[in-house]
């Protein structure tokens, strides 16, 4: 059973200050995730991407919001080894969900409107006593807490996308802000390479890597600075030269013994393709398409081998991981015009609306619904989707 507490606003601390419990853990109102309406499963079951987002994305604030606040639970329903709020992971996705919704045609706007409560949000995790200022995984009025880079990484990449949708310079602004911290993770240690974690210094990681250059990269076509594009090299090839492993797809981690942990992830494939396409698109060197070209391929073939009923399920231990690949192929066409993997994950997708949803709307990371339907639901596996549909939804507008 879960634990029924409070989450609530204290009315004199400056910046929305959440009040601690008797364990100096935030609690939560169990009532934010308790609204079952208008989640009947067997609703819109036509395969239109940009409803089924819009409709989630709805069913996830529902279920997980937290009232009152711009916070989310961990999972719904609430789990008693949850700290009370999400973690930053699933509030980076949760933006990305956002700005995807903004992109619809037709209807983007009012999604950009929202964009200043999920970032009010977000600025609960910001940590300025430490330098450079970062985000860190739980909100700082409850203490210090680790600061990873992948983290910030990926909400460095959120706020780029923001700036791209509102042409706002302060989330520029905070891109930048977020590559100083990422900066400080380099260290000549094996070479070069990002630790993953500030408090943790102990392997370098593709998480920590892919996502790095990919920020510079994107910094870079905003700003036309040319130390962000040589940081995007720099880091891409880092990576590249320690990480990949000989079949194209990338290993996860090397510690400072030089030990590789090879196992393999759809996400860091992912990162290293969108990386190789931006790095072609700004430089015109036909090697990086071909390099994306194979690394695409690689992950198409290792993480969604064809099954007997000739569908290729992705792997289900994170969607996340699946939408963060999705990225790169998404890039991939824009440059190729190959709809193949963007055509597989949308059939994944589709098979996952009609067959892996539960009784409150929420969607397995099984995508095959063959597990995990009845299950609690973890955030971060429930907005990636919103962001994966809408994303679908955008590209068959300009399909």
């Amino acid at each position: 059973m879960c634990m029924a507490v409070s989450l609530t606003l204290c009315p004199g601390c400056g910046g929305g200050m959440l009040i601690y419990d008797a364990v100096q853990q935030p609690t939560i109102d169990m009532t934010a995730g308790t609204d079952r309406d208008s989640g009947d499963k067997n609703d819109m079951l036509e395969p239109d991407n940009s409803q089924n987002a819009e409709h989630l994305y709805h069913r996830i604030n529902s279920l997980f919001g937290i009232k009152g606040m711009h916070l989310y639970t961990e999972h719904y329903p609430p789990q008693d080894t949850d700290r009370g709020t999400a973690y930053l992971w699933p509030m980076t996705e949760m933006f990305a969900a956002l700005n995807a919704l903004g992109r619809l045609p037709g209807r983007g706007d009012m999604y950009q409107e929202m964009l200043p409560d999920i970032i009010a949000g977000i600025e609960l995790y910001r940590d300025t006593i430490r330098t450079p200022a970062a985000y860190q995984a739980f909100p700082y009025q409850f203490g210090h807490d680790d600061r990873f880079y992948d983290d910030n990484m990926w909400l460095g990449l959120d706020f780029i996308d923001a700036y791209r949708l509102t042409e706002d310079v302060r989330y520029l602004d905070k891109a930048k802000e977020i590559f100083v911290f990422v900066e400080s993770g380099w260290t000549g240690d094996l070479g070069g390479g990002i630790f993953w974690c500030e408090q943790k210094k102990e392997t370098k990681n593709t998480c920590s890597n892919g996502p790095a250059a990919l920020l510079a990269l994107e910094l870079y076509r905003e700003t036309q600075d040319r130390d962000y594009l040589d940081w995007g090299i720099r880091i891409y090839d880092w990576t590249r030269a320690n990480l990949q492993s000989p079949g194209g797809v990338y290993w996860d981690n090397i510690d400072l013994d030089g030990v590789i942990d090879e196992t393999c992830y759809a996400y860091n494939s992912g990162t290293m393709l969108h990386a190789a396409v931006l790095l072609y698109t700004i430089t015109g060197t036909e090697a990086f398409l071909k390099e994306a070209r194979r690394v695409a391929k690689a992950s198409y073939d290792f993480f969604a081998p064809p099954v007997q009923t000739g569908l290729r399920f992705f792997p289900d231990e994170n969607p996340w991981f699946t939408v963060v690949l999705c990225r790169g192929y998404r890039v991939l066409y824009e440059v190729d015009g190959n709809p193949a993997y963007i055509h597989a994950i949308r059939d994944n997708v589709s098979h996952a609306w009609a067959h892996a949803r539960d009784a409150d709307g929420l969607i397995s990371p099984n995508w095959s619904g063959q597990t995990g339907v009845d299950e609690p639901k973890w955030l971060l596996d429930e907005a990636c989707m919103v962001e994966l549909y809408a994303e679908i939804a955008a590209w068959e507008d300009g399909e």
